[in-house]
């Protein structure tokens, strides 16, 4: 049987409002999350520090800042990922992280996964070389593939893992060969080089307290 035409626009209009509901309801829920996280990092603050976020947060510049902090939560799927924003925004004493640090952190946010995260604190926690280079590198390579593999990372998944881990800023490029860190052949198996800087690994303790806080609450 043939909908009428005035069926179908009803049918479309319901599925708009329908999804309007759905996507305003998410917003509105990763919005209350985050700030119920930088509650309970507030809670835990020093008088002093409290004084500071508050005269942070009531300034015209704050209240900028926290609008770019929220854009970056409400486009995440990853709750890690806004408990780590909120401890940013909260000024954690225990991450000595600049506002460069911050900005490139807040806009990797935008649209990450915990899959995406989990990949990223292996791969920056891999053992490094260090020695005549400007920033530490690491592989991923066909001798300890096998640990990215048993968690569920193929080859494919884990070049571009790298790649878009690199693009955000999380990693930096093989600082060998900068445009382009891999190589396959017959008689070395494959790699896939990256960096992992101070900055990278700033980010890895920032993301693995955030899960520590999450688990407790």
């Amino acid at each position: 049987m043939e909908l009428k035409s005035s069926t179908v626009i009803k049918l479309t209009k319901n599925t708009y409002s329908a999804f309007s509901k759905i996507y305003e309801d998410r917003r509105k829920s990763k919005i209350k999350e985050f700030l119920e996280f930088v509650d309970l990092r507030y809670e835990t603050m020093a008088i002093e520090n409290q004084e500071k976020l508050n005269e942070h947060i009531n300034s015209d510049f704050g209240q900028e800042i926290l609008s770019n902090y929220i854009d970056s939560i409400i486009k995440t799927s990853s709750k890690r990922a806004r408990m780590a924003t909120a401890l940013l925004f909260c000024k954690d004493v225990e991450f000595k992280v600049n506002e460069v640090e911050i900005r490139s952190f807040v806009s990797a946010m935008h649209g990450m996964t915990d899959d995406l995260l989990d990949f990223f604190l292996n791969a920056a926690e891999l053992e490094t070389q260090t020695e005549s280079l400007p920033y530490p590198r690491a592989g991923i390579h066909h001798l300890n593939f096998k640990l990215f593999e048993e968690k569920g990372w193929d080859e494919e998944a884990i070049f571009i893992n790298v790649n878009e881990l690199i693009g955000l800023r999380l990693l930096l490029p093989d600082p060998i060969t900068p445009q382009d860190g891999s190589f396959a052949s017959k008689n070395e198996g494959w790699a896939i080089w990256f960096g992992v800087t101070k900055t990278s690994l700033k980010m890895v303790s920032l993301i693995r307290k955030a899960d520590a806080l999450i688990n407790e609450t």
